[in-house]
């Protein structure tokens, strides 16, 4: 082979790999600016949602007409 078909060939693969490199980095600029968009959009729709839960405190009574299970024992026996 040619001394100048291995510079010329070296050179373009150079220029190829710079043209690869400029690429990716463009695609990953994209995906950096999108990731960052959605994270500011869910941000912003998430940012009046409660922060953790909240307990609700009360009383209860229990108002039902059955027997406590107690008194049905002793009545079968």
């Amino acid at each position: 082979m040619p001394l100048v078909q291995r510079l010329l060939g070296a050179a373009l693969a150079v220029l190829f790999l710079l043209a690869v490199l400029v690429f990716a980095s463009i695609v990953f600029a994209i995906l950096v600016a999108g990731g960052l968009a959605v994270w500011a959009w869910l941000w912003w729709r998430s940012r009046s949602l409660p922060r953790g839960r909240r307990t609700v405190e009360g009383e209860y009574r229990d108002v039902t007409d059955r027997e406590p299970l107690e008194d049905r024992r002793r009545d079968r026996l």
